[in-house]
């Protein structure tokens, strides 16, 4: 059995979404002059691998510390995009995934696009997206958790972001969980145990997670 982590370092200066706030971590106690280390960590709750909550997009959605654990945690679908690679800016419709989307689904679904390779650079905020058709299909063969290894289902860039974001509101909106900014997905097989379990953040809109893939 392996342990896969999904997730990227949490460290000062790292990428965030457009208008997210900046990313420090600072000492705020040491051993040397106070007997313990303690950090200061100054970041927000959509930093990294993370999770999104209803909260996010939707006026008295569910929060973080509502969703139960049982959600975000157990048996994974993992869709590749393929035969070629996911191009910039391109919408993810199922015909472009390497197999065709499963009559049932589990409760958790990744899409693969291996857009991961460019968090932290120029290319990351052109990444691919998932197309409101999928995200339709895959809500109605099951999913309730949907997982991207880039930025947003939607598109970063500013005139996408001014039109709306059609998967956050359609997926948030039905009391859905999105997860962001996931990596190593193209190196896990089709199905897998998965945990992806936020912080406990009262009445939290996001949170950072440790998300893990247990591969036998």
């Amino acid at each position: 059995m392996a342990v896969v982590d999904l997730s990227h370092p949490v460290s000062t200066g790292m990428p965030v979404y457009p208008g997210d706030p900046e990313v420090r971590i600072a000492p705020a106690l040491t051993v040397g002059a106070d007997g313990v280390a303690v950090a200061r960590l100054d970041m927000g709750s959509h930093t990294g691998t993370h999770l999104d909550a209803p909260a996010h997009s939707v006026v008295g959605g569910r929060t973080v510390d509502e969703i139960p654990l049982e959600l975000v945690t157990g048996l994974a679908r993992v869709l590749r995009v393929g035969p070629s690679p996911a191009a910039a800016g391109e919408s993810i419709t199922a015909d472009r995934l390497a197999d065709p989307v499963p009559d049932h689904l589990p409760p958790i679904v990744c899409i693969a696009t291996g857009w991961d390779v460019h968090f932290g650079g120029e290319a990351a905020g052109a990444h691919p997206s998932v197309s409101l058709e999928l995200a339709r299909t895959l809500w109605a063969r099951g999913a309730r958790v949907l997982g991207v290894d880039c930025f947003s289902p939607d598109p970063t860039d500013a005139a996408s972001f001014e039109a709306g974001m059609p998967v956050h509101e359609f997926w948030l909106g039905n009391d859905g969980v999105i997860v962001e900014n996931l990596t190593r997905l193209t190196s896990l097989p089709e199905v897998v145990e998965m945990s992806l379990i936020p912080l406990r953040i009262a009445a939290g809109d996001g949170s950072p997670i440790r998300a893990l893939a247990v591969v036998e």
